[in-house]
């Protein structure tokens, strides 16, 4: 049995991850501030307990953990445009505070969940893991931050360190309300309100959608496959799919509005994924787009 933080472990990955470090028997800590997450969505068991922490500005609890999973963060691109100081503090700070608390509380292994908006807009997919960087927002920016972060400490601490950039992640539990609600929770909840799908632009744009478990498969993976010097990975399914498919997978009425500035493709390389943690997703959007209707 491992001893397990997991940061943002109520909220919509979190808690999927949370369910399935409990199932494989290890003993969990939720960190969560509850800014989107929630506490139902936590299990009630002996091996899960929650603390309410703002990694910004609260005090660490001086305990102890092997593993730390660090979800922790603000993770819309259109409200990093709008509000960049809230995520130099969300995806980096509060990045660098985890792994300040891990050096000095024993912990052995530390992912970070980042993401593919690193790459930006480019035309080369899949997207490999050491090709050119474009970032397109703050949001982007500071989690690249927070990878260089994470090795820099693997190289100064010895501390095992990994980074996981996931691609466009879907499954049951995304929050689905709001102006920065993901597409595709956003079309299911139209879809099951009888109203207009709307897709922005034209819906030629592309995105690699992976799926909410096939995720936690692989952060659990980061733990059970250790790699003594730091790595990124991209977790994504290696497939292209245009939002006009997802729209029309639902069906009914489709509504086109003002497109916005956004990359126009998006598909990751799962090689070093599938290499490092012998791990590959298992379900697809248009698959579970069948299965919810």
């Amino acid at each position: 049995m491992a001893r397990a933080i997991v940061t943002g472990g109520a909220g919509f990955i979190g808690h999927h991850l949370v369910n399935l470090l409990i199932s494989e028997g290890h003993k969990v800590e939720v960190w969560d501030n509850l800014s989107t997450g929630k506490l139902e969505n936590l299990p009630s068991h002996t091996n899960c307990t929650f603390r309410k922490i703002d990694l910004t500005i609260d005090v660490l609890p001086d305990t102890n953990a092997d593993w730390v999973f660090h979800l922790a963060a603000p993770v819309s691109v259109q409200e990093s445009l709008e509000n960049p100081q809230k995520y130099e503090q969300g995806c980096f700070m509060a990045t660098k505070r985890m792994l300040d608390w891990s050096v000095k509380h024993g912990v052995t292994d530390f992912t970070l969940a980042s993401t593919a908006a690193a790459y930006g807009d480019r035309e080369d997919v899949p997207f490999i893991e050491d090709s050119e960087l474009k970032p397109m927002s703050p949001y982007a920016e500071w989690k690249l931050n927070a990878e260089h972060l994470v090795k820099n400490y693997n190289a100064r601490f010895g501390m095992r360190t990994s980074a996981l950039r996931f691609f466009n992640v879907f499954g049951e539990g995304q929050h689905d309300s709001g102006s920065y609600a993901p597409a595709v929770a956003l079309f299911l909840k139209q879809f099951e309100a009888f109203q207009p799908i709307t897709v922005t632009g034209d819906g030629q744009q592309t995105r690699d959608y992976i799926y909410v478990k096939d995720i936690c498969n692989a952060l659990y993976g980061t733990m059970k496959h250790p790699w003594g010097s730091f790595r990124v990975m991209n977790v994504g399914t290696g497939e292209e799919t245009s939002i006009l498919d997802i729209a029309e997978a639902f069906g009914g009425e489709i509504k086109f509005i003002a497109p916005r500035v956004e990359p126009k493709r998006s598909c990751a390389s799962i090689k070093e994924v599938q290499k490092e943690l012998s791990w590959s997703a298992t379900k697809s959007i248009l698959t579970w787009i069948k299965e919810v209707k």
